[in-house]
């Protein structure tokens, strides 16, 4: 499709917005299993594999994180989804309802994660494997997003009232645990940067109020964040939604880059006008209108005009609204890819 020219200093630029970069880079934080392997045209069945895939896809770096999850609601639930074939894929599914932990006395005997056992060796794999010019991007997953999907969110939402105790315990527990992870990453060789994934917010607002984040969230991030500006790594956030009402809380953490810019809940060039010179944005690439439903050509057009927008002085990088899903057409993935480097040479 293009050239290959891995250049993680092309992506630092980018995130840490110093300057325009030679073009302007493609980001994604997921792409799903099926998508690789249409892609590559043969399974992912190792790390090798899966370095392969973004090194040919035209990535600068491989995301990947260490083996360990938590056990959260959707382990075990599953829903039969199209994939972009037309075939059916079975899938996870979160239930509200169902709980993990609703007492202390499920608190005590749940099988909480050891950062000292957690398994970092996909990281160091991948960094062995890594072609010149790539590095590793690597985070953890949220801590309120595994919060509510140990506690099911409808029992998560009883309990920010009625224990608020045993809600607290939760952060504190999943919080440390996932500090401790994080700074263990970045000890690592060839991590680039680091991304940490919580979608706090939907479409229309945020999912609990601002406050529960500050108290229960918010301290681990800033922590993440001093870290990574000692270490002089870039730091990223995931998160749908809208996020303008906690955008100064994000800002003093210290996050150089937001993604994936869902274009129903926020707006790219109201977001580069207001925060360009703090923020570096990534995304925008509307998964459904656009990456689904559309074709090339309305993909092609998409990629053009979010790039005319938010690329002009560096600190934009082109990827889906979200994470590029199963569904979603190859061609169109493909389609989005060729765009970027067919317009997003500097000077834009």
């Amino acid at each position: 499709m293009f050239e290959l020219d891995p250049n993680f200093d092309r992506l630092r630029t980018t995130l840490l917005r110093t300057g325009e970069p030679d073009r302007v880079p493609t980001v994604e934080l997921l792409v799903d299993r099926e998508i690789k392997e249409a892609f590559l045209g043969r399974p992912i069945q190792s790390v090798a594999d899966d370095v392969d895939f973004w090194y040919r896809a035209g990535y600068d770096y491989i995301h990947i994180r260490a083996g360990y999850e938590y056990r959260m609601l959707g382990d075990e639930d599953t829903v039969a989804t199209k994939t972009y074939g037309g075939d059916f894929q079975v899938r996870r599914w979160v239930s509200s309802r169902d709980t993990w932990i609703n007492s202390w006395a499920e608190y005590e005997t749940y099988p909480w994660p050891d950062p000292e056992t957690i398994d970092y060796s996909p990281i160091r794999q991948a960094a062995d494997l890594l072609p010149a010019g790539m590095m590793v991007i690597s985070g953890v997953g949220g801590i309120f997003t595994r919060v509510w999907r140990i506690m099911g969110y409808e029992n998560f939402s009883y309990a920010l009232v009625d224990q608020p105790d045993l809600v607290a315990a939760l952060f504190k527990r999943v919080g440390e645990t996932q500090l401790a992870v994080f700074e263990r990453i970045v000890e690592l060789d060839r991590i680039g940067a680091m991304w940490y994934g919580d979608d706090m917010a939907y479409t229309e607002g945020l999912l609990v109020s601002p406050e529960v984040l500050r108290r229960h969230v918010f301290p681990y991030l800033k922590e993440m964040g001093r870290i990574c500006r000692r270490k002089e790594l870039p730091f990223i956030l995931h998160s749908d939604g809208d996020l303008w009402p906690i955008m100064d809380d994000l800002l003093d953490i210290g996050f150089n880059a937001l993604h994936p810019i869902e274009p129903k809940a926020l707006d790219l060039a109201e977001l580069k006008e207001k925060l360009g010179y703090r923020l570096c944005f990534l995304g925008a690439i509307d998964l459904g209108e656009v990456l689904t439903l559309g074709d090339p050509a309305i993909v092609d057009t998409a990629v053009r005009d979010c790039i005319r927008i938010a690329a002009p002085g560096g600190g934009y990088g082109v990827g889906s609204s979200n994470t590029v899903a199963h569904w979603v057409p190859l061609e169109n993935y493909q389609a989005m890819l060729a765009a970027t480097r067919k317009y997003g040479a500097y000077p834009i």
